[in-house]
């Protein structure tokens, strides 16, 4: 349970960054950041095309492809490579153009979880299975 006070005048209420786009406009960023431990499998090891996704927030469908690794250099100058995972609705992947697709942007893998860079981030990516007679 997180106690919150009450702003004092001309206080800012201060925001965590759940993402790198909300860091670079201005939210906290503790610096908190998740990595694939070495030697294991990362995103594009775990991921692959025709496979059955969805979010801890509602989201998900077919798997279209993974992106990466891109890497965020951290200020105190370590790397941190993640993924981007593209995918669309279950029901249009044999016919999808590119106004169908979605992406899951800065996914890391940790323990075989696929988790968001940013520790501040608690949305986790499930694989639900593979779509039967994927291209």
């Amino acid at each position: 349970m997180q106690i919150r006070r009450k702003l004092r005048p001309g206080e800012k209420r201060q925001y965590l960054a759940h993402s790198l786009y909300s860091a670079e406009l201005g939210a906290h960023d503790p610096g908190g950041y998740r990595s694939t431990p070495n030697g294991a499998p990362d995103v594009a090891a775990l991921v692959h095309p025709g496979m059955v996704i969805r979010t801890s927030y509602g989201t998900g469908g077919t798997v279209i492809g993974v992106e990466g690794p891109y890497v965020h250099v951290a200020p105190d100058g370590r790397d941190y490579p993640h993924f981007t995972i593209a995918y669309v609705t279950t029901e249009r992947f044999d016919r999808h153009g590119k106004l169908d697709r979605s992406w899951i942007n800065e996914c890391v893998a940790v323990d075989g979880r696929i988790l968001k860079l940013l520790e501040a981030n608690l949305d986790e990516v499930f694989i639900e299975g593979a779509l039967s007679g994927s291209r």
